[in-house]
């Protein structure tokens, strides 16, 4: 049996309590399954490649090495690679090596990657060519609805739950007046209507579940399992700055880290099935962004000097571009 390594130069996303991702979110009420298998992609390099780089860097390592009669870095190669280990020195020649027989292996099958691959090794024996598969995630296929008349039935019962909420911030306001309801916790309590924001708001998550419920595109594991640890990270981030660990939070909540993975997992799923659900509707319509348009989002920043500094920025610029095209997919729905 061949030993193998288990790391590359793309980091392998970690096992975490995040690999039962969306279990209770799997299929939908029609039995269609809402998480996608990665696309896999053979990748085989060749050992008059690899046997050279072995070399090198058993060479290299050995430098450092201390074996017991002799000096330090003259140990013979069978001892340092006893002791540095095969898959460390793997590790080292797949660095090298996968990068560009990663990018050319995609190429040719002609797949289009949207999230950071993942290598399994395959075979990698000593003397032979080595072979790993890489896996990603490709663009999910989103089948659209009539989004026009989803929106417009959506709205409809979105009005329907506003009247209902506002007849009773009513009747709230009405027993307060004759003073039907004390005022026990010292508040004052104004009972307005629901805002106009308030109500755009509620329109619009009405037609999100409309459009999700219609479509539901299925999202790739790689994709949902990277999303749901990057959304974990950034909530163990906002727990430190209130001075709180996740330990605490789970605790407070009494709930376990396979709860709050399914938690986060879930939401996770509906985002990005909306979020592509809306680029395909850009799409459709034919929704474009200008340059004038970023360029006067980017003259909000008052800041002259960031200005000029995120001007430069590419990525910055797309993020604006993407910003500004949901907005107007959103608004299109609106008025649908």
């Amino acid at each position: 049996m061949a030993k193998t390594t288990k790391t590359t130069t793309t980091k392998t996303a970690a096992k975490t309590n995040e690999t039962a991702t969306a279990k209770k979110t799997e299929k939908t009420q029609t039995g269609k399954s809402m998480i996608a298998k990665s696309t896999r992609v053979e990748i085989t390099l060749s050992w008059s490649n690899v046997g050279p780089l072995y070399t090198k860097n058993l060479n290299k390592l050995g430098r450092s090495v201390k074996a017991e009669g002799f000096r330090v870095g003259k140990a013979p190669a069978a001892i340092v690679e006893a002791k540095v280990g095969f898959e460390r020195i793997a590790d080292q020649v797949l660095q090298e090596l996968l990068p560009a027989a990663y990018e050319a292996a995609v190429k040719k099958s002609g797949h289009k990657p949207i999230t950071t691959p993942e290598f399994n090794p395959v075979k990698l024996n000593k003397g032979e060519d080595w072979v790993l598969e890489a896996l990603f995630d490709v663009m999910p296929e989103v089948k659209l609805s009539d989004y026009r008349k989803l929106a417009k039935q959506a709205k409809k019962t979105a009005l329907e739950f506003i009247e209902q909420r506002n007849a009773e911030i009513k009747k709230e306001a009405e027993a307060h007046e004759k003073g039907e309801h004390g005022n026990e916790d010292g508040h004052t309590h104004t009972h307005q209507p629901l805002s106009e924001g308030e109500e755009k708001e509620i329109k619009l998550q009405h037609i999100f579940k409309a459009l999700v419920d219609a479509s539901a595109p299925a999202i790739g594991e790689i994709m949902l399992r990277q999303e749901t640890q990057s959304e974990y990270e950034r909530l163990v981030n906002q727990l430190k700055q209130y001075g709180m660990s996740a330990e605490d939070y789970l605790k407070r909540r009494d709930i376990s880290i396979e709860q709050l993975s399914q938690e986060l997992a879930s939401s996770v799923l509906s985002r990005l099935q909306l979020d592509f659900i809306l680029a395909a509707i850009s799409q459709a319509e034919k929704l474009d962004v200008a340059d004038q348009e970023i360029e006067a989002e980017m003259l909000k920043i008052t800041n002259l000097k960031m200005r000029e500094e995120l001007q430069k920025n590419q990525n910055y610029r797309n993020q604006i571009k993407a910003n500004l095209l949901q907005q107007k997919t959103l608004d299109l729905l609106l008025q649908a």
